[in-house]
């Protein structure tokens, strides 16, 4: 059994290392805490966003542990960025990955077992290599990191699977301490995440969420035409690079056919082939086109700083989605746009892909037959399995990891599996298919409250706030979503709103306090406003007046918000 190596000095005076190390003068909120915390061998959780310098809270302490330090990533090409830095910095990093050749991963197992390197890069399914894995265990490990550990409880449940072993894992290496890092989690993603890679009371820091030069809208909308008019717009408008997230692959393919040759905009999802992304990817990168149109395929890991603008085409499944996929705008701090078109029957959408994320029990129960019909020792692909079961491939995938967690059947490389078990069939999963009904009902809850977001008449930001469990004072409101600056008012439904689309001008908005003509309006008075232009006001009330843009719909806006029109 490996032992996990001791701590360091959680005591030592951290500044000189990092100026001497990484060139850098002081600690970012959050990071000396957290630093110190892995170094007493404590395990810890980090939720940052994206450059509040994530990356440092593990390379340092690294450094100074006298072990390997295992980093899980969720990407080749993150890994790939973040040893290319480390290089630079003069820091031992190695990757080992499925793109690598065979001499370079060969390179970098010798490397991991000689001891040289301080940094192992892996993605969660490298652990599968069980001579690797055997490999691994003989060295001493001192920090089990996963970085975007939310995609523990994002995509470990269905998608990924493999992300559900690494709390066994790290128990397999000895248990050094497990540092969880991530841009984005709700309390309850943070509740999954400690659970699931099985952490010990670990020391917890979550950083501030406003982003205040991101400017956040929805737009509603009632039909795929008025869309395309408020995307066009967008486009039309917009400076700088951005992305259109779409939710499925036929419609990327459709709105990149209608307007990218018009605005040069790039394609990518996960259906194209490996070049084909990769050069959309650098063509965006390198701000040769005007925006790319992806699937959620498209994003992570992308070190871009000047992103613009974000629009969703059709909203997301989770607020944990939306926010880590808009985040992605202006994360150089300069004013960024990030817009939804929001349209009511897109729920069906997001309703498709929820039925199909988790395997039900006569799906668990049919796969478990045909691998009770394998005889022993002999290795039968995933895609064979799945199709001699009648269950989506995906469906398939988890019910064998499931049953690889009970030690019934074994994989190998190539999607190859393995009956091990006389009796496959007579597993207990139920404690686990029902864990996937609760995770049913949990997801519903996330897209209505996405959902309640794209309707909502108050501050936007607020809304996020509350979400991922942050509390505000009752009057406090942002100042930079489409309902700061121009609320709607109270009660009035998406719905009621959609016949006209809230179109914000460049730089988010252009509005600004308007001069003072020394009287007070009066309902039935024409005014301007420097975002929705002309309307006529119907009440006013205090500081603000009800009005009603041709366009635009009703707003409530504040009266140094508006001129009169003589």
């Amino acid at each position: 059994m490996p032992i996990a190596a001791p701590p360091a000095d959680a005591n030592a005076n951290l500044l000189p290392f990092l100026r001497e190390h990484f060139s850098l003068d002081e600690f970012r909120a959050g990071q000396e805490e957290t630093i110190r915390a892995a170094l007493a061998g404590r395990d810890a959780l980090v939720v940052l966003p994206t450059g509040a310098g994530k990356s440092l809270i593990y390379q340092l302490p690294a450094l100074l542990l006298p072990g390997l330090t295992v980093v899980v990533s969720p990407l080749i090409a993150l890994m790939k960025d973040q040893t290319d830095k480390l290089d630079e910095l003069g820091v031992d990093a190695w990757t080992i990955n499925s793109a690598q050749s065979a001499a370079d991963k060969r390179e970098a197992q010798e490397a991991v077992e000689s001891g040289d390197g301080k940094i192992l890069y892996l993605t969660p399914e490298r652990f599968r290599d069980r001579e690797f894995f055997e490999l691994l265990m003989d060295r001493q490990v001192s920090l089990f990191v996963v970085d975007e550990a939310h995609c523990v409880s994002q995509w470990g449940h269905d998608f990924r699977p493999d992300y559900m072993m690494l709390g066994a894992i790290a128990e397999r290496l000895g248990r050094p301490p497990v540092l969880a890092l991530t841009a984005t989690a709700s309390p309850q993603v943070r509740d999954d995440i400690i659970h699931q890679l099985r952490m010990r009371d670990p020391f917890t820091w979550v950083g501030e969420l406003i982003r205040p030069n991101l400017f956040l809208e929805v737009q509603p909308t009632v039909n795929e035409s008025q869309k395309d008019a408020a995307l066009e717009q967008i486009l039309r408008r917009a400076e700088g690079t951005g992305i259109v997230y779409v939710a499925t692959v036929k419609e990327a393919e459709r709105i990149h056919e209608e307007f990218g040759k018009k605005h040069d905009l790039a394609l990518y999802h996960g259906k194209l082939g490996a070049k084909e992304r990769h050069q959309a990817q650098d063509r965006f990168m390198s701000g040769q086109v005007k925006a790319v149109v992806a699937t959620n395929a498209f994003g992570l890991g992308i070190d871009k700083p000047d992103i613009r603008f974000i629009v969703h085409y059709h909203f997301p499944g989770s607020m944990e989605s939306y926010y880590q996929e808009a985040g992605r705008a202006g994360r150089d701090g300069e004013p960024s746009r990030c817009v939804v078109l929001y349209r009511e029957e897109d729920r069906g959408v997001q309703g498709y892909f929820l039925g199909g994320k988790y395997p039900d029990l006569d799906e668990a129960i049919a796969t478990a037959r045909i691998v009770n019909r394998m005889p022993l020792e002999e290795k039968r692909p995933l895609d064979e399995i799945a199709e001699m079961a009648e269950v989506p491939r995906r469906k398939a995938r988890i019910v064998l990891t499931l049953l690889k967690r009970h030690g019934m059947v074994r994989e190998h490389r190539g999607g190859l599996w393995e009956r091990l078990a006389p009796d496959v069939a007579a597993a207990d999963l139920s404690r686990e298919l029902q864990d996937y009904e609760s995770r049913r009902a949990q997801d519903r809850v996330k897209l209505e409250e996405m959902i309640r977001y794209c309707r909502t008449a108050k501050c936007r930001t607020r809304m996020i706030l509350e979400y991922f469990g942050e509390e505000r004072p009752e009057e406090w409101t942002c100042g930079h979503c489409d309902n700061c600056v121009a609320p709607r008012v109270e009660g009035m439904t998406a719905a009621a709103d959609a016949p006209a689309i809230a179109m914000m001008d460049d730089g988010a908005s252009d509005a600004a306090p308007a001069e003072e003509d020394g009287a007070a309006l009066c309902v039935g008075d024409e005014v301007a406003h420097g975002t929705f232009g002309e309307g006529l006001v119907l009440a006013v009330t205090g500081d603000r007046a009800e009005v009603d843009f041709e366009g635009h719909g009703t707003r409530m806006i504040r009266l140094d918000f508006l001129n009169r029109v003589e």
